[in-house]
């Protein structure tokens, strides 16, 4: 697993949440994408977070939180759905996955399993993201890139 210590810019983000299984978080990206595309949030800076915050080994899959994200240069005026939040930034390890979205478990499980035990690193107390680098819409599910975003200590 090819692994680098990336330090990340802070960032103001615009989010729905989503409450439920992990693999349903489109509905959240839809609300939020159908608020940002006409209000004009999206350019070429726009960048687009998913945020997980409980471990599905650990949660029932019907109280797994996430959220939908995107980088927003400040906070608008917006539906109550859609909120607002910084990014604080800071120490990640970050690796890539190539390919469906459907096999992002596997990759986070060697994660986790297989590199952070050997990394001397620790994880901080903070939750995971995923970067997604290319619109799901448009581009082959065996072509897609996310990158996986871990905290540090």
């Amino acid at each position: 697993m090819d692994v680098k210590i990336w330090t990340l810019d802070p960032a103001k983000m615009a989010y729905t949440e989503h409450v439920g299984p992990y693999e349903e978080v489109g509905n959240a990206w839809e609300i939020l994408c159908k608020w940002a595309g006409p209000a004009g949030i999206f350019d070429e800076t726009t960048k687009f977070y998913g945020v997980y915050y409980d471990d599905p080994n650990e949660i029932s899959a019907e109280k797994l939180r996430s959220e939908a994200c995107i980088t927003v240069p400040s906070a608008t005026n917006a539906p109550a759905e859609i909120k607002f939040k910084d990014f604080p930034g800071g120490r990640y390890a970050v690796t890539t996955h190539l390919g469906p979205y459907e096999g992002l478990g596997k990759s986070w499980s060697q994660f986790y399993e297989e590199w952070l035990p050997t990394s001397e690193e620790n994880h901080a107390d903070a939750p995971c993201y995923e970067q997604y680098m290319n619109n799901p819409k448009t581009t082959k599910p065996e072509q897609l890139v996310t990158l996986l975003l871990m905290p540090l200590k």
